[in-house]
């Protein structure tokens, strides 16, 4: 895993349980977690923009520094871990080793790693809606005051309107723009690459969507050439499409880097998209 330290970052964070277990059997434990992360948030200064607990896996979307990500993460995974192997006659850590986590490097993937977050239970045939699942923020953004909410979530929600009554409309149809995707990915190593895959698939996805803006572009080219500037790694990028490995890639995006350089009008509309 990347070594990341910065000072302030948003951040998408995710973990599972040891061994494939359960973290979350019922009502309890979903109600404990929470207040745990809670009070990690409140000790180390971390800020919360999102989340959804599933039963044996969770997704973070948090704001600040490596070091208080750090610190929230040690004392929910300590604290938790207690919790659960007490309740259930355990021992040992109740997580896997490592959690991931990478900082997010733009509006664009923040909005689709919210997106992304909100749906993982109506992706797993838990939920038709995101609205209907209880263990997530995505009701909280709709529903609550906006005195209720976060400094961090309600900068989220102007990413889409700068009046909040409009920007929760618009973040529900930007939800529900996805809901229906069909997801079609590799099998993965790890959840890493299983989010990266995914992240790519925006790329991809929007590449398409802006065919005409990027002309003569390829989608496939000037996507990969956006994931790779926002960290995804080549060998990710080369295995999703099937015809590339990651020196390709690489090679790929230098070409298309040294193009743009030469090309004061095409780059201009490339980053007009505003994908970076």
């Amino acid at each position: 895993m990347k070594r990341y330290c910065l000072d302030q970052a948003d951040w998408h964070v995710t973990l599972r349980g040891a061994r494939q277990l359960f973290l979350f059997h019922d009502q309890e434990d979903y109600q404990s977690f929470y207040s745990m992360m809670g009070y990690a948030g409140q000790h180390s200064g971390i800020r919360f923009i999102a989340n959804c607990l599933m039963s044996n896996h969770f997704h973070l979307c948090l704001s600040g520094s490596s070091k208080q990500l750090t610190s929230c993460m040690w004392r929910l995974d300590r604290e938790y871990s207690g919790y659960h192997n007490a309740k259930y006659g355990l021992s040992g850590h109740a997580f896997e080793a490592e959690y991931f986590r990478e900082p997010i490097p733009s509006a664009f993937v923040l909005k689709r790693v919210v997106r992304y977050i909100h749906l993982n239970p109506v992706r797993a045939h838990l939920s038709a809606s995101p609205e209907t699942y209880p263990w997530s923020t995505y009701g909280r953004l709709l529903r609550s005051t906006v005195e209720k909410l976060g400094d961090d979530e309600l900068r989220f929600l102007g990413l889409f309107n700068r009046d909040p009554a409009q920007a929760r409309a618009d973040y529900a149809a930007f939800v529900e723009k996805d809901l229906h995707r069909q997801v079609i990915r590799k099998p993965a190593k790890n959840s890493a690459w299983e989010i990266w895959q995914e992240q790519f698939s925006w790329f991809l996805e929007y590449a398409e969507e802006s065919k005409n803006a990027i002309l003569p572009l390829e989608p496939k080219e000037v996507a990969a050439w956006w994931a790779v500037n926002s960290g995804i790694p080549p060998r990710v990028i080369g295995y999703v499409l099937g015809d590339a490995n990651g020196r390709q890639v690489s090679a790929l995006c230098y070409r298309l880097s040294k193009r743009l350089e030469r090309d004061a009008a095409l780059h201009a509309r490339v980053q007009a998209l505003d994908a970076l």
